[in-house]
């Protein structure tokens, strides 16, 4: 007849094993692969007044929407692509501003954060380049309706992204994308090279959801 204490035993070591089951760690290679995701948040845009009549184009915060391509060449390091967009359709002059960057991304895969059957916590960092497209409205009195501005240079974040049931992938993604634009200029009532957007240095600072699948 088996006593109490060796039932006791026998249990608490099947609990043990559930539990160091459930809190396995991920094996090498649990990263690697493609990730798609959708990016819908908000970003700085405020270099878009009309220096003619002083008016401000759109808002200083705009939503954006956009997709995020990467590739997890090993667990800890991927490459990226992203795309997003933004319009301000509540002004009567309006605006359309797209960005591409291309990032190197550092995944911090930490044990505390990874060890759980079907749940992943990866903090991240980022750093890359990228550049903005910006089709602005045309001074007032100009000859154009609309122009065009370019902006590029530098860009880095961080974030925090989560890998459920090894395929749902979703996070936050914060980034600062430090930009310098060229300055534009129309014949605005007769007058050649009148300064209508300034360009020169101007940081945007951006904040988005990602919702997505890893491969």
């Amino acid at each position: 007849m088996i006593r109490r204490p060796t039932i006791l035993i026998i249990a608490l070591c099947l609990i043990a094993l559930g539990a160091t089951e459930a809190l396995a760690k991920p094996k090498k290679g649990f990263l690697t692969g493609p990730y798609l995701t959708l990016e819908i948040g908000l970003a700085q845009i405020d270099y878009d007044t009309d220096q003619v009549t002083g008016q401000m184009i759109g808002n200083d915060i705009e939503p954006t929407f956009g997709f995020l391509f990467g590739w997890n060449i090993y667990d800890p390091f991927s490459v990226e692509l992203q795309g997003r967009y933004a319009t301000n359709p509540f002004a009567d002059r309006r605006m359309h501003i797209a960005n591409a960057n291309v990032y190197g991304k550092w995944h911090f895969i930490l044990d505390a954060l990874t060890d759980f059957k079907t749940f992943r916590i990866i903090p991240f960092l980022k750093g890359g380049a990228g550049m903005r497209i910006g089709v602005l409205p045309g001074s007032a009195n100009a000859t154009n309706n609309t122009v065009i501005q370019l902006g590029y240079g530098p860009s880095f974040g961080g974030g925090i992204s989560f890998l459920w049931h090894k395929y749902f992938y979703f996070g936050i993604d914060v980034q600062e994308d430090l930009f310098i634009y060229d300055e534009v200029r129309q014949n605005v009532s007769g007058v050649p090279n009148t300064l209508v957007y300034r360009g020169g240095f101007h940081p945007s600072l951006g904040a988005m959801v990602i919702l997505g699948v890893h491969y």
